[in-house]
């Protein structure tokens, strides 16, 4: 027994360079994983560009966009249309559409009325000189509005807002980092969605560090006038502070001491809620603007006086988008339930929140043709009738819904060709009377 023990003592010695090398790199290992020592960031970059490359090599290659996608669709176009119960209109979306981001105005019957363009090249050339040629294929309109005249404006995702007329003429541009929504405030000014990216540490932001790129988004709200004029940017981190509500920014993934991500929050909206719906809000007050901060699944009301934190919501949702004030005092959320390519906790749903108790009044989750997920994205619109418009970015295609029965009463699909669809962004549906300007000629350029 003793020779044994000598024999396994002596091999111990020998090994034991090898064993304390190995328990170094064990260790080594967890402090690159927890705390982001090197090479941890050449790490996040290779396993970041072989997913890109995996989901869009296709793009890469130059066989198709990165916003078109395969689809059992073989046809196009308003493929369902039900007209006694669904909302008649004209919708307007952004798309990618023939090639390039667009935005179109569609009638009932799925006829293009009237289109949108916009080159980026010639609003923000200093901005893009670094992008690929194939600008126009890539960029992507996320955030829209029309107005009863045809006039448009339209965030190019982190390029700049643009407003253009009827005719597609630019009559003004933003040019910051803007981004996903905006709304207009009841004096006719207009908040958009933007961000800063903040390379410092800053003092009046404890524990919260720039990501493995060397910066972290600032999610802003920027408030500018009908001529486009910049009033003010404000950042929504500071209110979370200001707001004794920081503990949000730590409650992402890996940010349970501190926050060392680009984009902590990811705020996909911003929401003013109308004087003729405040009675039925008795937590909120007309003015009250939320947004919906994705990366840590929660949604926020702010005070629009005082711009301090007023209601919060974390789940029963997961990397939702757009929530929407109703007329009946509940809220309508866009439920991604994003678990990354595939849905690991059910397919994307539409809900109805009584802020309340914050309970859920009510669901939509589609099923066979109707059942979808969205990894990123997403939209809906409550119609005066009530039913509501959905939009499903990566299927390609909006779709109306009858809540009550559940029904689907009207779709309108992107198709590229049988087997392949364009992403849709944006849904909107205008009455007949809001939409003044069909026909009209061009007016003089200025």
């Amino acid at each position: 027994m003793k020779a044994w023990l000598g024999r396994v003592a002596a091999h111990l010695e020998r090994l034991s360079p090898y064993l304390a090398v190995a328990i170094l790199a064990l260790g080594y290992g967890i402090g690159v994983g927890k705390y982001g020592l090197p090479p941890a960031r050449m790490l996040a970059q290779a396993m970041d560009a072989a997913r890109d490359w995996r989901e869009k090599w296709r793009h890469y290659l130059g066989i198709r966009s990165r916003y078109v996608a395969a689809s059992p669709r073989r046809t196009g176009g308003v493929t369902v249309y039900d007209r006694r119960r669904a909302f008649d209109g004209y919708t307007f979306v952004t798309a990618n559409y023939e090639g390039m981001a667009q935005a179109l105005l569609l009638d009932m019957e799925g006829n293009i009325v009237h289109r949108w363009t916009v080159d980026p090249r010639e609003l923000w050339p200093d901005r893009i000189r670094e992008s690929p040629a194939g600008i126009l294929r890539d960029m992507n309109i996320h955030g829209a509005l029309m107005t009863p005249e045809g006039e448009v404006i339209l965030n190019v995702y982190a390029l700049g807002t643009v407003k253009l007329d009827r005719c597609s003429r630019p009559l003004w541009t933003v040019d910051l980092e803007t981004h996903h929504d905006m709304d207009f405030l009841p004096d006719g000014d207009l908040l958009i969605v933007g961000w800063r990216r903040v390379t410092e540490i800053r003092p009046n932001r404890p524990r919260l560090y720039p990501g493995p790129e060397g910066y972290y988004l600032d999610e802003t709200l920027i408030r500018v006038s009908p001529e486009g004029e910049v009033l003010e940017e404000w950042s929504l981190i500071d209110a979370l502070y200001a707001s004794g509500r920081q503990e949000l920014l730590f409650s992402g993934p890996g940010s349970s001491v501190s926050s060392r991500v680009e984009d902590p929050l990811h705020n996909n909206t911003i929401e003013i809620l109308r004087p003729e719906m405040a009675d039925a809000f008795p937590l909120f007050e007309a003015g009250d603007f939320m947004v919906s901060f994705r990366n840590i699944n929660t949604i926020v009301v702010f005070d629009g006086e005082t711009r301090l934190v007023k209601w919060t919501s974390t789940g029963p949702f997961l990397g939702q988008h757009d929530p929407d004030f109703l007329p009946d005092g509940h809220i309508l959320i866009y439920d991604n339930r994003i678990t990354g390519g595939t849905p690991l906790m059910g397919n994307t749903r539409l809900i109805e929140l009584d802020p309340v108790g914050n309970r859920i009044v009510w669901e939509w989750e589609g099923e066979g043709a109707y059942a979808f997920y969205n990894r990123a994205r997403g939209e809906q619109a409550p119609l005066p009738n009530g039913n509501v418009l959905a939009v499903d970015s990566h299927g390609g295609r909006v779709f109306e819904i009858e809540p009550e029965s559940g029904d689907v009463v009207w779709e309108w699909v992107n198709l590229v060709e049988p087997g392949w669809v364009a992403m849709v962004i944006d849904a909107e549906r205008y009455p007949a009377d809001r939409v003044r300007f069909l026909e009209k000629p061009c007016p003089p350029a200025e």
